[in-house]
């Protein structure tokens, strides 16, 4: 009889999660996919002879400690947990002790063979040892593995799509599909490179057209296409402008342009051909991951681009008629007011039609996550007091206070009004104190990690 397995994805249904239970759906196994809306919600949750949880954000890892320990309380089946926020897994097993196997990097080749091994009986620390890119506890002792070489993504299995999907919305898209892994970026606060690598490895065309045409059989309206920098599909020894246009325009045939939107883009990987097939084959958007308006904060992050390009991509992709947002991350190590002010500045001048600001978050496995684990918090904007005066009057961190700021700063540099439902300061308010209530979570764990790597 086949076994039994339950997927779990926290939040959303996430790509990652329906790749892993395609993969052991070909297997053979049973499989249900199922999404929980929190920590504490077990209400699609059945008995299962092996749990697989998708923890995608690092919060997940301090929330859903109590989740897995009630997993196993009530049915006792082993938990197997992976994705993004798994590259350090003494860290997790810190926070979510009851955890049998942690997946570590790419998984849909390392799963197989873990389930493989409770299937035959044979679910032990001693036959565990010979499964590469995973962790495992053998009495007090944490054993990783050797690493997993990289996936064939030209082999890869097709996702289990639940049936609801269509009612997902991530940004504007039911469900983002990947084109490629790997990352030629150096970024200091991504993860991208330390899960995927910095070798692009294009998925084959036809597999990501016949995907896009199955989604939409099961429904899905709004597809966005990811992977990194999307616009470095195709790249060998450059970007390949010709693969990325063919990319969008039969996608845009499955789905239609109206359909069809790509997440960030680099400044320094788009050209005018991308930009006209942005334009003429998605919804014709841009999302430029500027970060800051001061060139020393981006060097410190080594984003290897310069305030020049960052004007000049603004500037093609307006002229080509697409409609341009930025991405920034503030409160970064090292950044004074200066760098602030510079990025507010910068902010004015580019005129975006929308804004995404982020407080700078160690994502664990980038080498911000390891400086954040070093720097004392009394050095870390997200532990000092603002002494602004919006910071001031509402009790904010440096962190929470200039979040606020180019959030505010943003929304009132558009360069028409732009129709929006609530109250747009109190709003802005409460995910710049969201964003630093968690991120200030996640920073105390990752200076456990120095303690904890060894």
């Amino acid at each position: 009889m086949a076994l039994h397995l339950t997927v779990i994805s926290p939040e959303i249904y996430t790509y990652g999660a329906m790749v892993i239970a395609g993969a052991l759906e070909r297997q053979g196994f049973n499989i249900d996919l199922v999404k929980v809306s929190n920590e504490n919600d077990y209400s699609k949750i059945e008995p299962s002879d092996i749990y697989c949880i998708g923890l995608y954000s690092s919060i997940h890892i301090l929330r859903y400690g109590n989740f897995v320990k009630t997993l196993k309380k009530k049915f006792g089946s082993p938990v197997i947990v992976g994705g993004p926020s798994t590259i350090e897994p003494k860290i997790v097993f810190k926070h979510l002790p009851d955890v049998d196997v942690v997946v570590v990097g790419e998984g849909e080749e390392t799963i197989k063979e873990v389930v493989d091994k409770f299937h035959i009986g044979q679910f032990s620390p001693s036959n565990l040892s010979g499964v590469d890119g995973i962790a495992y506890r053998d009495g007090e002792e944490i054993v990783k593995t050797k690493n997993r070489k990289q996936t064939d993504l030209s082999e890869r299995p097709p996702l289990k799509v639940p049936p609801d999907i269509s009612d997902q919305n991530v940004r504007g898209a039911n469900i983002y599909i990947e084109s490629m892994r790997g990352c030629k970026g150096i970024c200091t606060f991504c993860q991208v490179p330390q899960l995927f690598g910095w070798e692009i490895r294009s998925r084959p065309l036809e597999r990501i057209v016949e995907e896009a045409k199955m989604l939409v059989e099961r429904g899905v309206k709004k597809i966005a296409v990811s992977g990194g920098t999307t616009t470095y599909y195709g790249f060998r020894q450059k970007i390949d402008e010709d693969s990325f246009t063919t990319l969008l325009r039969m996608l845009s045939e499955v789905v239609g342009s109206r359909n069809l939107s790509i997440p960030d883009i680099r400044v320094d990987a788009v050209t005018e051909k991308i930009l006209k097939a942005i334009r003429n084959y998605t919804v014709g958007w841009v999302f430029y991951g500027i970060e800051s308006g001061s060139q020393q904060i981006l060097n410190r992050m080594h984003k290897n681009i310069d305030l020049d390009q960052i004007r000049s991509a603004v500037y093609e992709a307006k002229r080509s008629g697409v409609k341009v947002a930025g991405s920034f991350i503030t409160a970064y190590p090292g950044e004074g007011e200066e760098d602030h002010k510079q990025t507010v500045e910068l902010i004015c001048e580019l005129q975006l039609l929308d804004h995404f600001v982020s407080i700078a978050e160690p994502i664990p496995g980038t080498p911000l996550y390891y400086e954040a684990a070093k720097l004392p918090l009394e050095q870390n904007q997200l532990f000092i007091k603002s002494e602004g005066k919006l910071g001031k009057r509402y009790g904010l961190t440096v962190a929470e206070d200039r979040a606020l700021d180019l959030m505010v700063t943003g929304y009132a540099s558009r360069p028409y009004p732009i129709s929006s439902e609530g109250k747009i300061f109190e709003n802005f308010l409460a995910e710049a104190k969201k964003q630093g209530a968690e991120i200030k979570e996640i920073t105390l764990m990752a200076k456990e990690t120095s303690d904890l790597r060894g």
